[in-house]
C-alpha cells in the first residue's frame, strides 16, 4: 500500500482560503467604488476614473476567487498567479509601511506566507 505525504495539505488550504478572503475583499472595494463613480474625488491614485478601478478590482476579485477554488484541484496557474498576486501585495504594502505600519506589517506577513505555502508545497499532488 502506497502512502501519500500531505504535510503540506494545511498550507496549500491557507494559501487558497487567503487568495478566496481578498479575492472577495477585492470584489467589495469594486461594487463600492462602482457605486460612488459619480462622486467626485480628489485623488491622484484614482485618476478621477473610480468606475475604471471599480471593474478592475471586480474582476480582479473574481480571478483570485477563482483561482482559490483551483488551488484546491492542484492547479498550476493558480499556483502561480496566486504567487505573483501575492508577491505584488507585499511589494505594494512596503509602499505603506510608513503610513500604516501594523496593516502594512500584517498584509506583508500575509502575502509572504502564501508565497512560501505555494512555492514549497503547491507542486506536489495533494489530489
Amino acid at each position: 500500500m502506497e502512502t501519500r505525504d500531505n504535510s503540506g495539505i494545511g498550507w496549500i488550504t491557507f494559501a487558497a482560503v487567503m487568495m478566496m478572503l481578498a479575492g472577495m475583499s477585492n470584489v467589495l472595494n469594486g461594487l463600492w467604488a462602482l457605486d460612488r463613480k459619480d462622486l467626485p474625488i480628489d485623488s491622484v491614485v484614482f485618476d478621477d476614473n473610480l468606475e475604471a478601478w471599480g471593474w478592475f478590482f471586480v474582476i480582479m476579485g473574481i480571478v483570485l476567487v477563482i483561482a482559490g477554488f483551483a488551488l484546491f484541484n492542484n492547479s498550476q496557474w493558480a499556483r502561480w498567479l496566486g504567487i505573483a498576486v501575492a508577491a505584488f501585495s507585499a511589494l505594494i504594502n512596503m509602499t505603506w509601511l510608513f503610513q500604516y505600519p501594523i496593516s502594512s506589517l500584517i498584509h506583508m506577513t500575509l502575502a509572504v506566507l502564501v508565497i512560501y505555502a505555494l512555492a514549497i508545497y503547491g507542486d506536489k499532488d495533494y489530489v
